[in-house]
């Protein structure tokens, strides 16, 4: 809502480079709210529009439309929104942006299923993340980058990233908290530890729950229902 009349009063004002800021910002909120990634797409699709060619405004709504795009499906149209995103940024002024593209990617590729895709990305923002000494995003795709070597069945590899995870994040990261017990969870569970991974997924719950942040609810219900499925196998 606040984006919304920020948006208005640079219209209004005629600050055009604020309004394509601030649609920008918009985009990224498209990702996280409970809205139809149709509706999302379209809205996104005309602040693209606004941003009337410019690369940098048109990388930073690519990004986030990137994810919504591979969430409603369309792989291909995220794959070319995110590597036009990040060759905007692919230069030494933009360090920060160009690993936060990388980590988009890997998120991109653990929606369309390819985990090993998903962990070379991951594994690049990772590892710019931590040569720049940057802990905020840093923990957070820690935690996608243990979810990418889960998927690969690298289960020891993905525990010990979690506990980086963990190390690095803010006792505030919400995203960061959840994301590393969702997959350590599912770690646990791979071993049989179904009560320890039950503990974590509640705790997980319960950070995200008040909040209006539908994709990592989602995401903390999938881990829910692996740990359920796995526990309810016949044991070998």
């Amino acid at each position: 809502e606040a984006l919304e009349r920020a948006m208005s009063y640079a219209r209004q004002s005629g600050n055009h480079r604020v309004e394509i800021q601030v649609g920008g910002w918009l985009v990224v909120t498209f990702e996280l709210l409970p809205i139809a990634a149709d509706a999302a797409i379209a809205r996104a699709e005309r602040l693209l529009q606004l941003a009337n060619g410019e690369p940098w405004a048109e990388a930073d709504i690519l990004m986030p439309l990137s994810v919504i795009y591979a969430y409603a499906g369309r792989f291909a149209d995220a794959r070319e929104a995110i590597a036009r995103a990040r060759s905007v940024y692919d230069r030494p002024a933009a360090k920060v942006r160009w690993a936060m593209g990388a980590s988009v990617a890997g998120r991109i590729e653990l929606v369309a299923g390819d985990p090993a895709a998903a962990g070379h990305h991951l594994r690049e923002a990772y590892e710019a993340f931590r040569a720049m000494g940057e802990r905020g995003f840093l923990s957070s795709v820690a935690g996608w980058l243990a979810e990418a070597l889960h998927a690969q069945g690298r289960l020891d590899e993905a525990q010990q990233m979690t506990g980086e995870a963990q190390a690095a994040a803010s006792p505030a990261d919400i995203d960061a908290q959840a994301l590393w017990r969702a997959a350590r969870a599912k770690v646990l569970a791979r071993s049989g530890q179904f009560s320890a991974a039950h503990i974590l997924l509640d705790e997980a719950e319960a950070l995200v729950s008040p909040t209006s942040w539908a994709a990592l609810q989602a995401h903390i219900l999938k881990a829910r229902a692996e740990v359920d499925r796995l526990a309810g196998a016949p044991q070998r």
